[in-house]
């Protein structure tokens, strides 16, 4: 019995040293289809007018539908309305048309590379030295030429430091 147990118990001390580490090291991806980073905004004057910047990359042989796209789901960026700013138009880029056999339809998406611009304006009683958290949410699906992704949405963030 005690042969046994000495067995058992070392061997559940191999077992453990070759056991996988599970902790996670570094920042976890926005988004396990694209690419996605916001640049950050330079020091900006009180009432001035600033373009927040997302990059959004897919990743090899993935699309993100553009607007226009019908019965999907187009990248949409939105943000969280507050005090400190007005929300302008957000600019999005040309998309490339592209035809899908199985589906027979042609459909405007994004594969490669691209940056969308949303304009903010400052409110002018910000203060010098302030800096003004500006958050929302970027919603897109994802496919590649077999699957089409379950919809994302992803919370994006800049802060603006007024000078």
């Amino acid at each position: 019995m005690r042969t046994v147990f000495l067995v058992l118990l070392c061997s559940t001390g191999v077992f453990a040293q070759n056991a996988p580490s599970l902790q996670f090291r570094g920042t976890q991806p926005l988004s396990k289809h694209a690419a996605i980073t916001m640049p950050p905004v330079a020091g900006t004057a009180a009432g001035e007018k600033v373009s927040l910047v997302v990059e959004m990359s897919p990743n090899p042989g993935m699309h993100v539908y553009a607007p226009g796209a019908k019965d999907y789901l187009p990248v949409k960026l939105t943000l969280k309305p507050q005090a400190e700013i007005a929300i302008g138009k957000v600019t999005y880029p040309k998309s490339e048309m592209v035809h899908f056999e199985a589906l027979n339809e042609t459909v405007p998406v994004y594969r490669n590379p691209f940056k969308l611009l949303q304009d903010v304006t400052l409110k002018k009683s910000l203060k010098p030295g302030s800096t003004v958290a500006l958050a929302g949410t970027l919603e897109f699906q994802a496919c590649d030429d077999k699957v089409c992704f379950i919809p994302e949405s992803v919370p994006v963030s800049w802060d603006v430091t007024i000078k």
